[in-house]
Formats: structure tokens, C-alpha cells, sequence
């Protein structure tokens, strides 16, 4: 296991890299992910694609990834000029239009090793990549990066996919093709990789170690790709949070209206219950008030009225005739609960006996002659044992009877 992440925190605990190189003809893409485990780190997984494309079937999630060209886009050189970048290009590429080609320098004591590649073949990897789960946030050219490596082999010759890197006293002395295509694995630090592997390795461990040892113009370049996916990310960040904000608010929301609806809705209840109420009272209001109409129409006029209609009829009634009941205005059905009052109006209702047939037909024609009096009606006459005949009148008063 090597070295903790702890002084890699950009982008996270994993670091993505990914080798655009060449085996014959055929394009290839040598892919590692380096993790930090337990304080250390370890190779999470190592793959092999055709297309950057591809890569989705194995990076699921949006991840941040270092590039690096070794294919035959690259121009690569060493020379013993260990100057200024401009002296060191002046004299490895004479005639290079730096407006046109990207370029990566690594110096040791006594050598330079120099990388170029055409701009227009980087923006277009680049392109590549937009649609897919891999941000890329650094591009690097050809094998300088195998200096990462450096700390772990003193001495000794480590195979990449395309070259033989060659290590004295921990510092790269030479780069030279690679001809055969046979892997190799390795063991650094308790990390086993096959040398299709190296570059992937070493460019991640480098970012790890952040060698300061290579310069180059595209370093701006890179310096513009981790700008932009660390505002792609804070972006990202703020809309999460955005969003988780705003669905918390939103819940809160709907508790404090669900609280507040079934508030409401017992509120409506009450007010249902209580209109309810309101208008039985209101009804019942509008019965007692009829009725105590009707009663107070009784007392002020009914008592008046009976009273001079009986004084009429006593005044007519013989000795032989015995009034049992005199009701002015009867019922026309027995009372009940909740059950309207209804009277008889403008009728009266007498019993009574009579011991003598002709005084009692002589009483009746009299009363019958009353201005007041519209119709008289024997509703029940009988004569019992002893000569008394009952009897039972219902008499119609006239609807504009008067007691004047």
C-alpha cells in the first residue's frame, strides 16, 4: 500500500486516469482507479476499452479523470539542454508553433525529456469525453509522468504500454519504444499492475505527490478543466441543495396546511353543527312565536268573543235545557308533542240536556235568529230513561260576527 490521499482532496478519495495509447494500430484506452482504503491507498480496479464511449460500463456516476496521451499523436524527444522552456523547445523543435501544438517538459540534472501534440487532436479527446460519466481535469502528454515512480524504483527498468523507462538513483535516464507487446507485472509498495497499467498509475500517484518537475502550456489548459468542473460541481452542489431545501420547505408546507385543513375542517363542522342549530332554533322560534300569536289573538279576542256569544245564548236558554260545555274555537285533533295546534275557527261546540223537546226546539230557533250565528247543526241527540235528551251542537259563526 502506498501513501495516504490525505494531501489529494480536490476532487475526492478516488483518482481516475486513463491512458489513450496504441498496441500495433489498434487504439486503446488502459483505464485505473486509485482509493484510498483504511489510510492508504490501494487499486480500486484497472480495465481496458476501445472508445471512450465505453467507458460508461464501467464508470456508472459522474467522476472527475486525468488523461494521458502516449499513442503516435505525440512527439517525444530528449536532449541535454536543462534551461528556460523556450531554450529547451528552441533547440528540440526548432520550427514548433507553440499556437498550434500543447508541449510537457521534464528535467532532470542533465536532460530534458520533451512531449508535443497537436491542440486539435486534444480538443477533440476532449469532445470525446463531454458525454459520458468521465469530467476530464487534465490532459498530459506522452510517458513524463512515469517520474512518479521514481521514489520507488532506484534502480531498475519499468516497462509502460509503448515504452522502457529506465531509473538510476531514483531519476528517469532514458525513454526508449518498447518493441515487444508482452505485459509484465509489477509489485511497487504492495501494489500489483501489469505494465499496461504503468502510465494510468503513475499519472494518478503523481497527482497524489503533485510533482511540480514537468511545466508545460498545457498546464493551462488543465488549470481552465479543473476550474470548470469545480463550478460544473459547486453548481451541482447548489442545486442539491436548492432542491433539498426546497422539497423541505415544500414538506413543511404541506404539514402546516394539512395542519391547518383539518383545522379548517373542523372549523366547518362547528359552523355546519352550528348553523344547523341556528336554524332549528330559529324554526322553533317561528313556532313559539305563532303559537304565542294564536294565544294572545285568544286572549284578546277569543275569551271577548265567547264570552258575548254565551251571554247571547244563556240569555235565550229556557229552564229545561242544561249546558254541560261551552267551547268557543275547539280542537280539531287532540294535542300532541311537536305537533301544530289546530283549532276549529268560528265554530262553537255546546252540550248540555233537555228535559222538554218543544223548549229546546224553541231555544234553538232562537239562537239560530243571533246576528252572529250563520248555521246551527244538531251533531248528537238521544233520549234516555228518564226523559233527558242529551245533545251535542256545533254552530257556525259568521265570519264577520261581531260583538257590538
Amino acid at each position: 500500500m502506498l501513501e495516504s490521499l490525505s494531501s489529494y482532496r480536490p476532487f475526492g478519495k478516488k483518482i481516475l486516469a486513463l491512458e489513450h495509447t496504441k498496441q500495433g494500430t489498434k487504439p486503446l484506452i488502459f483505464g485505473l482507479e486509485l482509493v484510498q482504503k483504511k489510510g492508504e491507498l490501494d487499486i480500486h480496479q484497472t480495465f481496458r476499452l476501445n472508445l471512450p464511449g465505453e467507458i460508461e460500463k464501467i464508470i456508472k456516476t459522474a467522476t472527475p479523470g486525468y488523461v494521458v496521451i502516449t499513442d503516435d499523436q505525440i512527439l517525444s524527444k530528449e536532449i541535454s539542454q536543462t534551461g528556460t522552456d523556450t531554450e529547451i523547445l528552441a533547440e528540440a523543435f526548432p520550427n514548433l508553433n507553440l499556437n498550434d501544438f500543447y508541449y510537457q517538459i521534464l528535467r532532470t540534472s542533465t536532460t530534458s525529456f520533451i512531449a508535443v501534440c497537436r491542440k486539435q487532436y486534444v480538443e477533440a479527446l476532449l469532445a470525446s469525453y463531454q458525454k459520458t460519466t468521465v469530467k476530464v481535469i487534465g490532459v498530459h502528454l506522452g510517458e513524463l509522468k512515469a517520474v512518479a515512480l521514481s521514489n520507488y524504483v532506484k534502480n531498475d527498468v519499468v516497462n509502460t504500454n509503448t515504452s522502457n523507462i529506465n531509473y538510476v538513483d531514483g531519476a528517469i535516464v532514458s525513454m526508449t519504444l518498447k518493441r515487444d507487446t508482452v505485459p509484465e507485472e509489477y509489485v511497487i509498495e504492495g501494489l500489483t499492475f501489469s505494465s499496461t497499467h504503468t502510465m494510468p498509475l503513475a499519472v494518478a500517484l503523481d497527482e497524489v505527490l503533485q510533482n511540480d518537475r514537468i511545466t508545460g502550456n498545457i498546464q493551462h489548459q488543465n488549470s481552465g478543466l479543473q476550474k470548470q468542473y469545480r463550478e460544473s460541481l459547486f453548481f451541482t452542489k447548489t442545486l442539491q441543495i436548492g432542491v433539498g431545501f426546497l422539497l423541505l420547505a415544500l414538506l413543511i408546507n404541506f404539514f402546516v396546511f394539512n395542519a391547518k385543513y383539518k383545522k379548517w375542517q373542523v372549523l366547518q363542522e362547528e359552523l355546519q353543527v352550528f348553523t344547523t342549530q341556528k336554524e332549528q332554533i330559529k324554526n322553533k322560534q317561528s313556532d313559539v312565536n305563532t303559537k304565542e300569536a294564536l294565544v294572545q289573538s285568544i286572549r284578546t279576542t277569543g275569551f271577548s268573543k265567547s264570552s258575548y256569544y254565551i251571554d247571547q245564548m244563556i240569555q235565550l236558554l229556557p229552564n229545561t235545557v242544561v249546558l254541560n260545555s261551552f267551547t268557543y274555537q275547539p280542537l280539531e285533533k287532540p294535542i300532541r308533542k311537536d305537533k301544530t295546534i289546530d283549532l276549529r275557527t268560528d265554530v262553537i261546540s255546546i252540550t248540555g240536556k233537555s228535559t222538554d223537546k218543544e223548549g229546546f226546539t224553541t231555544w234553538l230557533r232562537a239562537v239560530e235568529g243571533l246576528s252572529f250565528i250563520e248555521t246551527v247543526t244538531i251533531a248528537q241527540y238521544g233520549v234516555d230513561k228518564k226523559n233527558t235528551s242529551g245533545f251535542e251542537l256545533t254552530i257556525t259563526i259568521k265570519p264577520d260576527g261581531t260583538t257590538n
